[in-house]
């Protein structure tokens, strides 16, 4: 029998594209807003836009976690004005960071990239660096939002979902008193306390609400722990998922995605949909508006909600009801 309802953050991770300049320097450069919004044309509006109506028609806010080290290539403006139009629409914004893109601080970066070229588990790994280099990092990317005129983040999410217990001090030291970097699903922590599937967490003044993983299975309906994301889950296991934290009474999720998820570029440069992406973000939305017992919030909202529980119960989804996922993908058009 259920005895709570529980609480739902749906969190974006908004960054741009290194776009392959690190392999091709001499061919490739970082693509920008355009990867987020897409081509103006297009009709109905994708990528962040769509999100964004979406969210609004269902009355849902979100929880946008911005990276801001780009600006080492594209300047304050461009993510600037992006996240501004994400605050205007009421939502929450929180710190994501990529260090892969302090490798523009060098003038000779592309020699830099021919020479030794920008690996993502150590230019890319905030736990790669000291609990200092962490914190030197993390105060650069918190200058950006001051530098747009925002409010500063309360909550960080590393790149990657690279987490490990030396960088809590870190976030600590810099007034980040939350965070959501675990992700079993994606990246398994070498620290074995740092293995959590969806429980909340305190370590060093710092609340962890990891991004929810689940029991479910591979391809070949094999188990798997999953990563509770848009693009991973089907609209069956996506469903199956929140009904599975129901009858447990697991006090929260947090969901994540990506709004590359959302479309895709083509040859041409347009922007084509993902339907199937949509589709699933409409029945998402549409099952927590109509159920009683689940809660939509931001990351924000969830930490004045949940208490380190130590000991936790990992929510599975029937194999049967994994493989829709791959029906889904068969029978629906991107």
């Amino acid at each position: 029998m259920m005895t709570s309802a529980t609480s739902v953050a749906i969190t974006f991770d908004i960054e741009f594209d290194i776009n392959g300049a690190f392999t091709h320097p001499a061919l490739r450069a970082p693509k920008g807003a355009i990867t987020l919004l897409g081509h103006p044309g297009n009709h109905p509006p994708t990528g962040l836009s769509h999100i964004l109506d979406t969210l609004e028609r269902h009355n849902v806010r979100a929880t946008f976690f911005i990276e801001t080290l780009n600006t080492c290539w594209f300047g304050l403006e461009e993510m600037g004005a992006v996240a501004h139009r994400i605050a205007g629409r009421g939502h929450e914004l929180q710190l994501h960071l990529h260090p892969a893109w302090l490798q523009f601080e060098h003038p000779n970066w592309a020699e830099l990239a021919r020479e030794d070229p920008p690996r993502s588990d150590i230019h890319d790994n905030l736990a790669s660096r000291s609990t200092e280099q962490a914190a030197d990092i993390i105060r650069h990317g918190l200058s950006v939002f001051k530098d747009w005129g925002l409010p500063a983040p309360s909550a960080v999410r590393t790149g990657n979902l690279m987490i490990e217990p030396h960088l809590y001090p870190a976030f600590y030291a810099c007034g980040l008193r939350l965070s959501s970097s675990i992700g079993l699903g994606h990246q398994t922590p070498q620290s074995q306390s740092l293995h959590r599937y969806h429980a909340a967490l305190n370590r060093e003044g710092v609340i962890e609400l990891p991004v929810s993983s689940y029991q479910g299975s591979d391809y070949l309906l094999r188990p798997k722990t999953r990563l509770a994301t848009l693009i991973g889950m089907g609209l069956d296991e996506q469903a199956a998922l929140l009904e599975a934290a129901q009858r447990q009474s697991t006090p929260f999720l947090v969901l994540l995605s990506h709004v590359c998820e959302f479309h895709h570029s083509t040859n041409d440069g347009a922007y084509r949909r993902n339907r199937l992406t949509e589709l699933k973000f409409e029945r998402l939305c549409q099952q927590l508006c109509s159920t009683p017992d689940l809660n939509a919030v931001t990351i924000g909202e969830l930490a004045a909600q949940v208490d380190d529980i130590t000991n936790e119960v990992p929510l599975r989804v029937p194999p049967w009801r994994s493989a829709r996922r791959l029906l889904d993908r068969a029978t629906h058009i991107r």
